[in-house]
């Protein structure tokens, strides 16, 4: 039995454990059946090309993670905070702000939409509960949501989180999606966003776990007619980290901007799938990307951009430009362009580099030490990112938080 199909056989056990009597019953149960059908992936499939799944043999298919009895302090970031340890809900969910309503998916609130990967449906297969937060029509929530996502085991073990965002028409929301946790645990996270006509959601997405855990996520995101999204995505390394990020554009007039930074150090690795559908008329996106890697650090990145035949007038670009710290790092980029009709404007291009001698040079002949000469050029380089985001308070924490990946 080959490594792959051992896995297969633990991701079926797991989904089979997971049998409670509740809200989600159908749910698990149509998510079983497809995991059935499901080849695991590996590296003979183009999209797992450079990124092995060995990594889960310790275990983290075995079991599932067990409910936290405490959770450890983390940074907060937003007015309205819910924290779900290890897929558990908490008892009491805090008090919300005008024109939102948050209700666990066992109570009702399950979308019906596929999820994209294998992963997605062992999410589905093996939930515990999850959460949907519901906007009101044409109101303003006020302040920033932050959904802390706090994972944490001493042994090998799977944790699923589930987070669905429905945008009603008119509304606004701005929502920190925010992974946090340590030990050897697989976080296997899957996010629907469907944002309503003429809505407009700020959403960063921070995974910030520590080095010795593994993730594993989908981010699915439908958009209709003139709606906006301004979707932010920080990443540090750890043992294993994947994210599927999976766009459509299905109204006239959507707006998308996406920006992200994943640094990758010592020996971690990150892979980056991005896929924007252009499947309506006249709608814009701008995806720019910054990646660095260092010592033996491994970063991936694949962007594509899907224009449909009857996304006439589509305006889509994507620039991924990544910086590697030493000879021993490697990032490999991708982007692709599909087009299927000839009325659009389209850009892609990536870009690999070292920092620059001369700069660093010129830092410490000015009195600055390397390693904050290597800080400073690190921020610079990543600076528009910061810089494009439009919350003080998530600016400043990613700062600290990138001089510290430096």
């Amino acid at each position: 039995m080959t490594p792959a199909e051992q896995l297969k056989d633990s991701t079926l056990a797991l989904a089979n454990s997971a049998q409670q009597d509740d809200g989600l019953s159908v749910l698990r149960q149509r998510a079983r059946k497809q995991l059935q059908l499901l080849p695991f992936p590996d590296r003979k499939h183009e999209d797992w090309k450079y990124t092995s799944l060995h990594p889960l043999t310790a275990g983290q298919l075995n079991q599932s993670a067990s409910a936290l009895q405490s959770t450890p302090s983390f940074p907060v970031l937003g007015d309205c905070v819910i924290v779900i340890g290890n897929g558990f809900l908490p008892s009491q969910l805090p008090t919300l702000p005008a024109g939102l309503s948050v209700t666990p998916l066992s109570a009702g609130g399950v979308s019906d939409a596929a999820p994209d990967t294998l992963f997605g449906w062992l999410n589905n297969a093996s939930l515990n509960d999850g959460l949907l937060l519901k906007t009101e029509r044409n109101k303003k929530v006020a302040g920033i949501v932050h959904v802390v996502f706090f994972n944490h085991s001493t042994t090998p073990c799977h944790a699923a989180n589930q987070l669905q965002v429905e945008m009603a028409e008119g509304s606004e929301l701005t929502l920190i999606e925010h992974y946090v946790g340590s030990g050897p645990i697989l976080t296997n996270a899957l996010t629907r966003i469907n944002s309503g006509a003429n809505s407009s959601l700020v959403h960063y997405r921070l995974q910030s776990e520590t080095a010795d855990t593994l993730h594993i996520g989908n981010l699915q995101i439908d958009q209709q007619r003139d709606s906006r999204i301004d979707s932010s995505q920080l990443m540090r390394g750890n043992v294993l980290r994947r994210n599927d990020v999976h766009v459509r554009l299905l109204g006239s007039g959507a707006n998308l901007f996406m920006r992200g930074i994943f640094i990758a150090r010592d020996n971690s690795h990150i892979d980056n799938h991005i896929n924007v559908e252009h499947v309506a008329a006249h709608c814009p996106s701008d995806q720019v990307y910054k990646g660095i890697a260092g010592e033996k650090g491994r970063a991936v990145f694949n962007g594509r951009i899907h224009i449909h035949p009857y996304a006439k007038e589509s305006n889509a670009a994507l620039s991924n430009n990544n910086m590697l710290l030493s000879n021993e790092a490697e990032i490999d980029s991708k982007p692709e362009l599909e087009i299927y009709n000839d009325d659009v404007k389209c850009a892609h291009g990536t870009t690999i580099g070292q920092m620059d001698i001369e700069q660093l040079f010129y830092l410490r002949s000015r009195g600055i030490d390397e390693a904050t000469a290597k800080r400073m050029l690190g921020t610079g380089f990543v600076n528009e990112t910061l810089n494009a985001m439009p919350d003080d308070v998530v600016r400043d924490w990613a700062i600290d938080w990138l001089g510290e990946a430096l």
